[in-house]
């Protein structure tokens, strides 16, 4: 049984290596439990980089998280109710005004028969609720929304396996499936050095959040992180 620790310095030695090729001017920033700022929660990522990236001279962020067997809960899927009905809802909405917009245009009509697409569109999104209840996307996974709490270009989930195989093979497929829709990657760590490289992450560019300030837009994630000032002097 792997230990989380160990878990944590192997997934970050396999990162800097990883990353080494993209660097502007050969320096990295690389450390373990860095923490956001308070404004921003608080919150302290398993381990974090930074380095200037090649193609835009930018501070390119990377954040991972780690888990072991101890914490295996964590990385169970499971259905998340909240996300069903905002899925449900998105998709009666953005119906609703690409239909009602059509039915205005071919019908002319500017009394309460434009309630007939609206009440349909509902209906609808009732129906996608209901025949998608199942669907991966309305799936979520504890260390995923605890990863969501370090920002940054690219984020990663490094587990062991001892942790993994202890899913069955339709939660080991549900949690790659579902990584891969959130733009997450993902390593297993095993024992012997060896790493295993399941998916890459999808690159990010922005982020939006709410603080006490109200809604922003972050493009630089090193904005988020209590050591910005240290990292954007070392590299």
């Amino acid at each position: 049984m792997l230990l989380e620790k160990t878990v944590q310095k192997r997934a970050m030695a396999f990162l800097a290596t990883y990353y080494d090729n993209r660097l502007l001017r050969r320096r990295m920033f690389a450390a373990e439990e860095v923490s956001t700022k308070r404004i921003y929660g608080g919150k302290r990522a398993d381990g974090l980089l930074a380095y200037q990236s090649r193609l835009s001279g930018k501070p390119f962020v990377v954040s991972m998280e780690a888990k072991s067997i101890k914490t295996l809960p964590a990385i169970k899927p499971y259905h998340d109710w909240g996300r069903w009905l905002w899925n449900s809802l998105r998709f009666s909405l953005f119906l609703c005004l690409a239909s009602g917009l059509a039915y205005l245009a071919l019908q002319g009509q500017t009394n309460l028969e434009i309630f007939v697409p609206v009440i349909w569109c509902l209906c609808a999104g009732a129906a996608f609720g209901l025949l998608t209840c199942n669907s991966y996307r309305h799936q979520t996974i504890d260390v995923i929304t605890q990863l969501k709490q370090y920002p940054a270009n690219e984020q990663w989930l490094a587990f062991s396996k001892d942790a993994f195989v202890a899913l069955n093979a339709e939660k080991q497929e549900l949690l790659r499936t579902v990584c891969k829709y959130r733009g997450i990657g993902l390593l297993l760590i095993g024992r012997n050095n060896s790493t295993d490289l399941l998916q890459k992450p999808k690159r990010r560019w922005s982020w939006i959040i709410e603080t006490r300030g109200g809604w922003q837009l972050i493009r630089d994630f090193l904005v988020y992180y209590s050591k910005e000032k240290e990292i954007r002097k070392f590299i």
